[in-house]
């Protein structure tokens, strides 16, 4: 994904997240998301939310998802529970502190097929207007490829 210039901020601020020794890289959790086959076109979501300027940094992008009405609707279809939680404790430390462990619970429910649902509600309140767009078509997609293969291309 390097060579073809894309999601530079999203790096930034992983090597940030990094440094302070919370997750050491996102590449790691998606890893363990693989055995269930996740967002196909999640290189072309990232690249499309860096053309238009949206979510310069990860941790910007989550401190605008304080909004926790999407996610408790989330909460009610059964898939991605402890996201919720994991983004409250994030608001608490600052950082990306139990993504780990919230992926790891993801996998064992599969797709995260309500993640669109809860991004649509949080555009009608303002909230990430072209991840939702890019999730949108993530979702017509049936052939999926790893998560972990988009980023061995960044290397």
């Amino acid at each position: 994904m390097q060579t073809v210039g894309l999601i530079h901020t999203l790096e930034q601020c992983l090597n940030r997240m990094q440094t302070v020794g919370l997750i050491h890289t996102l590449e790691q959790c998606l890893n363990r998301m693989q055995t269930v086959g996740l967002i196909h076109t999640l290189e072309q979501c990232l690249n499309r939310m860096q053309t238009v300027g949206l979510i310069h940094t990860l941790e910007q992008c989550l401190n605008r998802m304080q909004d926790q009405q999407c996610l408790n609707r989330m909460q009610t279809v059964g898939l991605i529970h402890t996201l919720e939680q994991c983004l409250n404790r994030m608001q608490t430390v600052g950082l990306i502190h139990t993504l780990e462990q919230c992926l790891n619970r993801m996998q064992t429910v599969g797709l995260i097929h309500t993640l669109e649902q809860c991004l649509n509600r949080m555009q009608t309140v303002g909230l990430i207007h072209t991840l939702e767009q890019c999730l949108n078509r993530m979702q017509t997609m049936r052939m999926m490829r790893s998560v972990a293969l988009c980023f061995q291309r960044s290397r």
